[in-house]
């Protein structure tokens, strides 16, 4: 596990929205900027064309190599639906581009060891978790034979079996799923509302948008709302 004393930029769901760009201009106060995925597949309502956000993930891309000690691109639901054909069978998240498909799969593989699942570090003696969705202790019950140990390594090593993959495209009934619990690029945050916490571990997570201000839990924090955040602005306690 990483240790971590300063401070920490988050950026939640970016669907092709570039709020991310003015964030990073300061990268040299963080010792980690950490993307929460959901990269691709704008929202049509938001006049994002697929072009934009293809370029704006391109964008993306260069920063993170540019800053591969710092950089942490996290995968999302939006994101797993190219990464994996089984999990898109699984799991197709609304807004798939079939037409790009293809181009996107080829772009998350060329890129593939910037990406992962969760990532985690002992900030300032308290353990934080960073993952797209959150992880509800009732999927980690449910899912605990294939994950083992509730931690980012574990989590990360979904990625490697189809075992793994299975686990991700699970959809809980608040998502319209047939799964009492979503994956952890699934999750809606009243499933995280409604599960068990982790007492030894605070999650940071987005996929579930609130109109402009995180929703907060016990040991949690969703933040998916259209702009940047410092870990030490959460008040974690």
């Amino acid at each position: 596990m990483a240790v971590t004393d300063g401070d920490i930029l988050i950026l939640p769901d970016i669907h092709g929205r570039a709020f991310w760009e003015e964030a990073v201009t300061e990268t040299e106060k963080y010792d980690k900027v950490v993307f929460l995925g959901d990269y691709l597949d704008p929202y049509d309502h938001e006049g994002i064309m697929s072009d934009d956000a293809l370029d704006n993930f391109h964008n993306i891309l260069a920063f993170a190599h540019a800053n591969e000690d710092k950089v942490v691109l996290l995968l999302g639901n939006h994101d797993m639906h190219y990464v994996s054909m089984e999990y898109a069978y699984l799991a197709q998240s609304s807004r798939y581009d079939k037409d790009r498909a293809y181009a996107y799969r080829q772009l998350f593989e060329e890129h593939r060891q910037l990406f992962s699942l969760a990532w985690e570090t002992l900030w300032k003696g308290r353990r934080v978790l960073f993952t797209h969705a959150g992880v509800s202790d009732g999927w980690y019950q449910a899912n605990k034979k294939v994950i083992g140990e509730m931690n980012s390594d574990n989590l990360n090593h979904l990625l490697d079996t189809i075992e793994g993959i299975q686990a991700l495209g699970q959809i809980g009934y608040e998502r319209g799923g047939r799964h009492r619990w979503g994956s952890m690029v699934w999750a809606d945050v009243y499933e995280l509302a409604l599960s068990k916490s982790f007492p030894d571990v605070y999650q940071v997570f987005g996929h579930s948008q609130q109109r402009s201000t995180p929703l907060k839990g016990n040991n949690w924090v969703c933040l998916d709302c259209r702009r940047a955040f410092r870990l030490s602005e959460l008040n974690i306690s």
